[in-house]
């Protein structure tokens, strides 16, 4: 895994700036799904409240009912998409994540560290690793809960419409 690698200065410094600039990407990435995933949880927690209030004297109408239970499930998997992991990261440590390298000394962090940055391919492997990692947490984790909530959410929508559409049909016929 560690065989060398010949490039160019010229080279590396273009390896170095596609690097950071996907780790930039991941990072936007992120921060856009949590903001996302904020913005549906306020709705939702809004939306449920009014329902939760408006069931309390008995006069929810069912169209309310059926978007405070689904506004409900959307706001569980939007938590989902944001909420940090607690369980130590399987697999090598990664020595540019926190919720990795933490398992370390202080001490053993920084050997770890200096020993990555005595060439050039190992310092790009850490960061590509690091790459690697971020990418698979925003599609395995925030954006696929964060598209499960948003369809969730839209599904309460819709039902909610139709269901209030059937209701003031049959309070006009």
């Amino acid at each position: 895994m560690n065989e060398p690698v010949q490039m160019s200065d010229d080279t590396w410094v273009h390896a170095m700036h596609m690097v950071r600039t996907g780790q930039q990407i991941h990072v936007s990435l992120s921060q856009m799904a949590d903001q996302k995933a904020s913005i549906l949880m306020g709705a939702t927690f809004v939306i449920f409240t009014i329902t939760i209030s408006q069931s309390r004297g008995g006069h929810a109408p069912l169209p309310l009912l059926i978007l405070g239970a689904f506004a409900f499930f959307a706001a569980v998997f939007a938590v989902l998409a944001i909420l940090p992991a607690t369980k130590p990261p399987q697999g090598p440590i990664n020595l540019l994540f926190f919720g990795s390298f933490t398992q370390l000394s202080e001490q053993d962090y920084v050997r770890r560290v200096v020993g990555e940055l005595t060439a050039e391919p190992d310092i790009y492997r850490t960061m590509i690793r690091d790459m690697y990692q971020n990418g698979v947490v925003l599609a395995r984790k925030k954006y696929r809960f964060l598209g499960y909530a948003y369809r969730i959410f839209l599904v309460g929508l819709t039902l909610s419409f139709v269901a209030f559409v059937v209701q003031w049909a049959l309070t006009q016929g």
